[in-house]
């Protein structure tokens, strides 16, 4: 058992030897969270938390929580949203290093955001599309993101891009639009997409069965209950890879691999280089007028 004080508040952390990765310890995630947070913190304070546990790290059984464990500490905020049968589910809201290493001491390896803010959770504040390749070909990938970029500036909005940490990358749209919800932003996604798939090479098929190899570009992350992997969020994979911002150049370049990025290299990149996503996008603030142009697009092809 070791012991840190973070933000005030100390914290013990139990078994810091054990292995989480290969070659890489509990108490080096946490240390990682706790280094990371000024990076991390912009992209996850003030939004619900899904937290992804593996307490005996990767080589173990991971789960998913949502709701808040009684043994969660006072100072750890939280906020309590309605589900579709009826009850509730109190998430998690991290504001500070403090509970980033909290969660971290709990074995949550991976930090995942519903797509609203906790004050007001059934209002999006942004657009998530998910480039989930067919196989260990990337090129679809960097094709369909190079497309849905293109076609998202073609009605007027602003994209960014990250890696997934996994296995491809997701494409951001930021919303300031107060009079949306989550019915026009999955509206918006899928007009959008359609537009996209008419190139062929991407399907919007659920079903891995009917996609015929064809790359998935998934927008159902777009609902209330539904989240994303948090930029600078660990994945649990092999070599600890990140989910990191990229400029539009590093996400389409041949040299792309959405794991390249791991916790052993993420500060040397960050050293090197400007975070791509440290100037704030330009928020859509009439999705409407959006979705109009995107039907336009749909039909005129």
């Amino acid at each position: 058992m070791s012991a840190r004080t973070v933000a005030g508040h100390r914290i013990e952390v139990s078994h810091p030897d054990k292995p989480f990765f290969e070659g890489v310890t509990k108490s080096d995630v946490v240390d990682y969270y706790e280094r990371i947070a000024d990076r991390l913190l912009p992209h996850v304070a003030g939004r619900p938390l899904v937290l992804r546990r593996f307490p005996d790290g990767i080589g173990g059984q991971g789960f998913f929580q949502k709701n808040v464990p009684a043994s969660t500490p006072e100072w750890i905020d939280r906020v309590e949203i309605a589900t579709q049968d009826g009850g509730t589910t109190t998430y998690p809201v991290i504001t500070d290093a403090a509970g980033l290493v909290h969660v971290a001491v709990q074995g949550a390896i991976e930090l995942h955001t519903l797509l609203a803010a906790a004050q007001e959770p059934a209002r999006p504040v942004e657009v998530v599309f998910d480039l989930d390749p067919a196989d260990e070909d990337l090129g679809p990938v960097r094709r369909t993101a190079a497309r849905l970029r293109d076609v998202l500036q073609d009605v007027g909005v602003e994209a960014r891009v990250k890696s997934s940490g996994s296995r491809g990358l997701h494409v951001v749209v930021a919303v300031a639009d107060r009079d949306v919800d989550f019915d026009a932003t999955k509206q918006f996604a899928r007009s959008v997409a359609r537009v996209v798939a008419r190139e062929g090479g991407v399907t919007l098929e659920q079903r891995k069965s009917a996609r015929r190899g064809d790359l998935f570009l998934d927008v159902l992350r777009n609902a209330p209950v539904n989240h994303a992997v948090a930029p600078y969020s660990l994945r649990a994979l092999p070599g600890a890879p990140v989910a990191v911002p990229l400029d539009w150049d590093e996400a389409l370049s041949s040299r792309f691999a959405p794991q390249r990025v791991t916790i052993g290299s993420v500060f040397r990149r960050l050293g090197q280089r400007a975070d791509p996503w440290d100037r704030r996008a330009t928020p859509v603030r009439d999705l409407g007028a959006a979705i109009r142009r995107a039907d336009e697009l749909a039909g005129a092809q």
